[in-house]
C-alpha cells in the first residue's frame, strides 16, 4: 500500500470478505463506525493510529518494507 486509497480499498476489501458491517468493524477496533467510512471514502487525513487499529481488528500488522529492496524493517 502506497496511498490512503489503496488503504481504503484493503479495508472495505477485507471487512466485506468477513461479512461484517461498517459498525461490526469499529466495534471490533474499538472506534467509531464514521471513522470506519472516512477511511473506506479514502479521506486523506485519518489519524494512521487509528488506521493501524482497523488493520489489528482484523489481525494484521503494520511492517516497512524498503521498496528497492524488499527488506521488511523489523
Amino acid at each position: 500500500m502506497l496511498t490512503m486509497r489503496d488503504a481504503s480499498a484493503v479495508v472495505r476489501e477485507l471487512r466485506t470478505q468477513r461479512g461484517w458491517t461498517q459498525q461490526d468493524l469499529a466495534t471490533r477496533a474499538r472506534l467509531s463506525r464514521s471513522f470506519v467510512a472516512d477511511v473506506e471514502s479514502g479521506k486523506p487525513t485519518v489519524e494512521s493510529a487509528k488506521l493501524f487499529d482497523l488493520f489489528q481488528a482484523f489481525g494484521y500488522e503494520v511492517v516497512l518494507r524498503d521498496l528497492a529492496t524488499g527488506q521488511v524493517l523489523r
